[in-house]
C-alpha cells in the first residue's frame, strides 16, 4: 500500500494511507449493504503498530477528524463504515501466540485484534481445544471485530458469545493513550472501592476508575433491562452491574470507547463427540416449545430454518429432509457434545421430544449425516446469490433482531405478516435457542417502490421488536442502521445512561460517531445500496 504524499497524512504515520477513489475502494470491502457516496470525506490508514496507532489517535485529537475501527469486514450493520478516516487493524496486530494449558484442561492465547477468528481455531485445535463461540464467518472476521460486535455463533446457544471468552485486552483510548485490563480487574463504582488493575490511574482505566453511573440494572428505579440470552445492543451496562469492569464494559461497545489491539482467550477442551439431531416444527406454538426445550437438553447448539428459507432452497426435494421439510413450518438442528455414551442419549431424548410434537426426526453423531444437515443451515449464501441474479438482492436492514425465546413463535408470525404486506420474500434461519432471527429480505431492486417498502419493513419491525421485549442486535452490534432506533427499543432512561457514558469516554465524540448513539438527523437508511454481496469472496 502506497501513502499520500498530501497534508492529509499525520506527520510521522508510517503505515500505509490511502485518499480519495483508492480510500473509498479500500472501505467498500464490506459485507454489509452500505456505501458512501463517491463526494464523502474518507481517508484509510493501516497503522503498522501500536506507536503508529498512538500517532494517528493523537493526530486524530489535535484535527478532529473522526476515527472508524475496521476489522475483517464482514459486519452488517454500517459501524465499520463512515465518513473520517478508516483505520483497518488487521494488517498491523497479526500476532498469534502459542496456545497456554490451564489447569481446568482447557487453554489461553494472545492473539493480535486483526487476526482472523478461523486462525485461533487452527491453532487452538492443534492442541486438542476451541474457541466455541465461532460465528459462520469466521474464515474472513477478525477477533477484534468480534470483540467489538459481542459476536456469536451458532454453539454461542451452549457456550455463550465471545465476552464469554475473553481475559484481556490491550488497546488504546480516545487521547492515543495505551491501556491494558483483564478480566479479573473490577473498576470502582459509586465508591466501591478496588481497582481496574490495569496499573494506571490515567487514561482509559483513569475514566472508569471516575465514571459514576446514574442508573444501572437492578437499581429500584431503573427501567426493565431486556431479558434475553444474547444482546449486543448498546453498552453492556448489566454486565457492569453483575460486578464486570472495563473489559466487560468494551465488549460490544464496536470501536466507539477504545480501540482494540490484542485480545487474551479462554479456549475450551474440544468435545469428544458431537451429535446433530433435525426436528420438525409444524407451527409457530411448537417452534417456541421447541427452542425453549434445547436448553433442558443440552444442546450446543439450537438452529432453525424458516419456511422460506426451505421454500427457495427446494429442500421438499431434498433426500435427506424432503418429508421433513414438506410438512414444517420450520426445521430445528439441535447439536449435542460430549462423550459417545453422552451424545447418544441426548439425541434419544430430542427424538423423543420431536415425537411428542410433530415427528421424531433424523439425527446421528455419524460424521457423514451430521456434516450433512449442518450443511443444510449453511446453505443460504449460494441461495441468496442465486436469487441475486433474478433482481431480487439481499439487503440486510432487519437481519439480527432478538427476542425472549419464549416470544420467538410470535415473532416469526408478525415477521411473517409485514412482509407479507410489503410483498417482499425474505431468507429467515436463525439461533432459535437464544431467540435471534436472521432475515435476509430479498428486496425487488428493479421496482421503482422498494425504498419506501423497505422503510416501512424495518419501522414495523422495530415497532414488533419493541413490543416483545428484544432488541434489533443479538450479535453483530447497533452499528450505524439501527443506532437511530436507539431510544425506540431501550427507552429515553437507558438512552440517557448510554450517551453519558459515551461522552465520559470519549468527550470529543470522534471514535466511530453515530455508531451506537445516532447523530442528530441519523437517517438508519443513509447510504443503503442493495447489491449482491462481493466481500467477502
Amino acid at each position: 500500500m502506497t501513502r499520500s504524499s498530501g497534508g492529509d497524512c499525520p506527520h510521522g504515520f508510517r503505515g500505509g494511507w490511502l485518499t480519495g477513489d483508492d480510500a473509498h475502494r479500500a472501505a467498500g470491502r464490506i459485507s454489509g449493504p452500505f456505501r458512501l457516496p463517491a463526494d464523502a470525506k474518507l481517508s484509510w490508514a493501516e497503522p503498522r503498530d501500536l506507536d503508529d496507532l498512538v500517532c494517528l489517535l493523537e493526530w486524530s485529537r489535535r484535527e478532529g477528524r473522526p476515527l472508524i475501527a475496521r476489522g475483517g469486514g464482514t459486519g452488517m450493520p454500517g459501524g465499520n463504515l463512515g465518513p473520517g478516516v478508516v483505520v483497518s487493524l488487521q494488517e498491523g496486530f497479526g500476532e498469534v501466540r502459542p496456545a497456554r494449558a490451564s489447569s481446568d484442561g482447557g487453554g489461553t492465547m494472545r492473539v493480535g485484534s486483526g487476526v482472523i477468528a478461523g486462525r485461533v481455531e487452527e491453532v487452538a485445535a492443534s492442541r486438542g481445544l476451541t474457541l466455541p463461540c465461532l460465528p459462520s464467518s469466521a474464515p474472513w472476521a477478525t477477533i477484534g471485530g468480534m470483540v467489538a460486535n459481542n459476536a456469536a455463533g451458532a454453539r454461542s446457544f451452549g457456550h455463550g458469545a465471545i465476552h464469554c471468552w475473553v481475559e484481556a485486552l490491550e488497546g488504546v483510548d480516545a487521547n492515543g493513550t495505551p491501556f491494558r485490563c483483564s478480566r479479573e480487574a473490577r473498576g470502582a463504582l459509586r465508591g466501591e472501592g478496588g481497582s481496574t488493575g490495569c496499573g494506571a490511574d490515567h487514561g482509559l482505566e483513569g475514566r472508569m476508575e471516575s465514571w459514576e453511573p446514574g442508573l444501572l440494572p437492578g437499581d429500584p428505579d431503573a427501567p426493565p433491562w431486556p431479558s434475553l440470552r444474547k444482546n449486543s445492543s448498546g453498552y453492556a451496562l448489566d454486565r457492569v452491574a453483575g460486578g464486570g469492569g472495563l473489559l466487560d464494559l468494551l465488549v460490544g461497545s464496536e470501536g466507539t470507547l477504545a480501540l482494540l489491539t490484542g485480545v487474551t482467550l479462554r479456549l475450551a477442551p474440544a468435545p469428544g463427540a458431537r451429535g446433530v439431531h433435525l426436528l420438525p416444527a409444524a407451527t409457530s406454538a411448537h417452534a417456541t416449545e421447541l427452542a425453549l426445550a434445547a436448553a433442558d437438553l443440552g444442546a450446543s447448539a439450537c438452529e432453525f430454518l424458516g419456511r422460506s428459507f426451505m421454500e427457495i432452497a427446494g429442500l421438499e426435494e431434498d433426500p435427506v429432509v424432503g418429508t421433513l421439510a414438506r410438512e414444517a413450518r420450520a426445521l430445528f438442528l439441535l447439536e449435542f457434545e460430549g462423550t459417545p455414551e453422552e451424545v447418544d442419549q441426548a439425541l434419544d431424548r430430542a427424538r423423543e421430544l420431536g415425537a411428542g410434537l410433530d415427528g421424531p426426526g433424523i439425527g446421528s453423531r455419524e460424521p457423514e449425516l451430521a456434516t450433512a444437515l449442518w450443511e443444510l443451515r449453511r446453505g443460504a449464501s449460494p441461495m441468496i446469490a442465486r436469487e441475486a441474479r433474478r433482481g431480487r438482492v439481499s439487503t440486510q436492514f432487519i437481519e439480527d433482531c432478538v427476542v425472549p425465546p419464549e416470544q420467538l413463535g410470535s415473532y416469526l408470525e408478525g415477521l411473517e405478516q409485514i412482509l407479507a404486506e410489503a410483498d417482499i420474500d425474505a431468507v429467515v434461519f436463525g439461533h432459535a435457542g437464544d431467540g435471534n432471527v436472521h432475515v435476509n429480505p430479498l428486496v425487488p431492486v428493479d421496482e421503482a417502490d422498494w425504498e419506501p417498502r423497505v422503510r416501512r419493513v424495518l419501522d414495523q419491525v422495530v415497532s414488533l421488536v419493541t413490543e416483545l421485549g428484544g432488541t434489533l442486535a443479538g450479535e453483530h452490534g447497533d452499528g450505524r442502521l439501527r443506532a437511530p432506533f436507539l431510544q425506540r427499543i431501550w427507552g429515553p432512561r437507558w438512552a440517557r445512561e448510554f450517551r453519558e457514558l459515551k461522552e465520559h469516554f470519549d468527550p470529543e465524540g470522534r471514535l466511530n460517531p453515530g455508531v451506537i448513539l445516532p447523530l442528530e438527523g441519523q437517517d438508519p437508511l443513509a447510504n443503503l445500496a442493495p447489491r449482491p454481496r462481493s466481500w467477502p469472496v
